[in-house]
C-alpha cells in the first residue's frame, strides 16, 4: 500500500519532501551537518548541502505543484541531466541522520526522479517490517480486531508519508510497533506466550523504541506516553512477571538508555535547539487569542490532517472521507472501550487529551517566535495507542463470536478502509495530473506517474486484499472462555534466565 504512493507522487509530492531528499543525499554522502547557506525565493539564508542539480527539479520548480498559487499540475517541475554539485536548501538540515542514511543510498547512485522513487520504496520497505512485526505480535495477542486497528493506524495520510522520502512515515510505524508489542507482552491472556515468542515481542519492542526514540526530536516524549500507556493498561500481574525476567530488564533498559544518550547527543552536536526567529511568520497575540485561534483553526486542521490532508495542507479530500474513516475507528473504539471497563476507558481517554495537549503546547511555545509549528501528524506515534489499546481488549470481540459476527464484522470494517484508501489515492493522483479544481479522474491529465496510474491503483488493491487476508485468517478469542483476573505467566523459563 506504501509503495502504491511512492510511484504515484511526483517529486516534492508532500510534506517537505524536497527538504528530506537533499537531507537524505547528504546524509549517505557525509555531509552530517550543514557548512553552506543559500538565499531562499523568501530571502531568508538557510542551511544547505552539496547536491546534483539533477536530483529535483529546478529551484524555480520545485515548489510549482503548490506555490505560488493557484496550485499547478506536477507537470509544471522542469529537470536538468546535469550532476554538478550546487548547494541546496534543506529545511530538515539538522535532523537525525538515522532515517536518511538506508534512504539517501539510492538517491547517490540515481541522483534523479528515479533515484527518488528507489529512496521511497527503501522509506516504504522500512515501514512494511515495522508493521509487519506489528500485525505478528497483534496476533500473539489474539483476536480479529487488532489486526484491524494496525491497519485503521495505517491512514491515507500515514499511508502516503510512508511512500515518501520523510522520517515521519517510519516513526509513525514505530510507535504502532512499540505498541503492539508491549500490548502483547502484557495483555496476552495466560498460556497464549511461550518464551519464545516473549523474546521476539522484546526485540520487537526494543526496535521500536531505539527508532522512535533517535529518528525525530519528539521521540522521548511520544516514547513515554506510549510506555506509560501501556503500563496502565497492563492485566494484573503482569508487569511484575515481565520485571522479574532479567533479559526484559537488560533489553528494555539498554534500549531506552542507548536511544536517549543519541538523541541527546545528536541535539547537543547538530545545535537543532538553536532555532532562529522567524519576524515574517511569528504571530503575537494574547493568550486568549491563540487559544481561541487553536480551537477554531488548528484542532480541527490537526483532525483533518491525520486522516487526508495531502501535498502541503492544500489537497484536501471530500469531508464525507474524513468523516467515514473516524467512523470506521469509532466502530472498533467505543464498542471494545464499553466492554472494557472505566479503568481502561480513562487510561485511552487521558492519552488522547495528553496527545492533544503537547501539540497545543508546542503552538504555544512557538506561535511567538516562528508561527504556527504543531501538525496533526506529530502526535500520531502516540495518538494510534487509542485504537490500538481499545483493540486489546477482548470484551467485544467475544460478544461478535457468541453472535457468529466475527468474521463480517473485520471484514467489513477492512472493507470500508479499502475503499476510502482507493479513493485518497485517486484524489491525489487526479490533483497531480489534472489540477487543484479538476473532477474525480486519475487517468487524463498533463502528468502522471512513470508507471502511469493503473500500477499504483492495483498495488493499493493488492495490499489490502493482503490484509483482509491476514484479518480473516487471524485466530479469533473463545467466547465461552472468561478473561482471566491475573494474568503472570510470561515464557516457561526461569526469570533469571537470559
Amino acid at each position: 500500500m506504501g509503495a502504491a504512493w511512492a510511484v504515484a507522487l511526483p517529486a516534492n509530492g508532500t510534506y517537505d519532501e524536497k527538504d528530506h531528499i537533499t537531507r537524505a543525499y547528504a546524509v549517505a554522502t557525509g555531509q552530517l551537518i550543514p557548512h553552506h547557506t543559500i538565499v531562499n525565493r523568501r530571502g531568508d539564508v538557510v542551511p544547505g548541502f552539496l547536491a546534483p542539480a539533477s536530483l529535483l527539479p529546478s529551484a524555480a520548480t520545485v515548489d510549482c505543484t503548490w506555490s505560488p498559487r493557484p496550485p499547478k499540475p506536477a507537470s509544471c517541475q522542469r529537470w536538468t541531466d546535469s550532476r554538478t554539485r550546487i548547494v541546496t536548501q534543506s529545511a530538515a538540515a539538522r535532523y537525525s541522520p538515522v532515517y536518511y542514511l538506508p534512504a539517501g543510498l539510492p538517491l547517490v547512485l540515481v541522483p534523479d526522479l528515479t533515484g527518488i522513487v528507489l529512496a521511497r520504496l527503501v522509506s516504504v520497505a522500512l515501514s512494511a517490517l515495522l508493521l509487519a512485526c506489528a500485525v505478528g505480535a497483534a496476533l500473539r495477542l489474539g483476536g480479529r480486531l487488532f489486526p484491524v486497528a494496525i491497519m485503521l493506524s495505517g491512514t491515507p495520510l500515514v499511508m502516503n508519508l510512508s511512500g515518501s522520502v520523510n522520517p515521519n512515515g517510519l516513526e509513525i510505524a514505530a510507535g504502532v510497533l512499540v505498541f503492539s508489542s508491549l500490548l502483547a507482552l502484557v495483555r496476552a491472556p495466560d498460556g497464549r506466550l511461550d518464551d519464545r515468542a516473549v523474546r521476539r515481542l522484546l526485540v520487537s519492542a526494543c526496535a521500536g523504541s531505539v527508532l522512535l526514540l533517535t529518528l525525530r526530536e519528539l521521540g522521548p516524549v511520544l516514547l513515554a506516553l506510549d510506555v506509560g500507556a501501556c503500563a496502565l493498561l497492563a492485566r494484573r500481574g503482569r508487569l511484575a512477571a515481565l520485571w522479574r525476567r532479567r533479559d526484559a530488564r537488560w533489553a528494555l533498559g539498554a534500549c531506552w538508555v542507548a536511544g536517549l544518550a543519541f538523541a541527546a547527543g545528536w541535539m547537543e552536536f547538530s545545535g537543532f535547539t538553536d532555532i532562529a526567529p522567524n519576524v515574517r511568520d511569528a504571530i503575537h497575540l494574547p493568550l486568549s487569542g491563540e487559544l481561541d485561534q487553536i480551537a477554531t483553526y488548528r484542532i480541527p486542521f490537526y483532525l483533518r490532517q491525520v486522516v487526508g490532508e495531502f501535498s502541503y495542507g492544500e489537497t484536501l479530500v471530500s469531508s464525507y472521507m474524513i468523516i467515514g474513516w473516524y467512523l470506521l475507528v469509532a466502530a472498533i473504539v467505543v464498542p471494545c472501550v464499553r466492554y472494557a471497563g472505566r479503568r481502561h476507558a480513562a487510561v485511552l481517554a487521558a492519552l488522547g487529551v495528553v496527545c492533544l495537549a503537547l501539540l497545543v503546547v508546542l503552538e504555544l511555545r512557538f506561535l511567538p517566535s516562528i508561527g504556527w509549528f504543531s501538525q496533526g501528524r506529530y502526535a500520531l506515534p502516540a495518538l494510534v495507542g487509542v485504537m490500538l489499546g481499545a483493540a486489546s481488549t477482548d470484551g467485544f470481540e467475544r460478544r461478535l463470536a457468541a453472535r457468529a459476527r466475527l468474521r463480517w464484522y473485520p471484514a467489513a470494517l477492512v472493507a470500508g478502509a479499502t475503499v476510502l484508501q482507493v479513493y485518497a489515492l485517486c484524489r491525489v493522483l487526479t490533483r497531480f495530473e489534472s489540477g487543484i479544481a479538476a473532477p474525480l479522474n486519475p487517468f487524463p491529465g498533463t502528468w502522471h506517474p512513470s508507471l502511469g496510474p493503473v500500477p499504483p491503483l492495483l498495488a493499493l488493491l493488492a495490499g489490502s486484499a493482503l490484509l483482509a487476508a491476514v484479518v480473516t485468517v487471524a485466530p479469533g478469542r473463545c467466547p465461552a472462555t472468561e478473561p482471566p483476573t491475573a494474568a503472570t505467566d510470561l515464557g516457561t523459563v526461569p526469570a533469571t534466565s537470559v
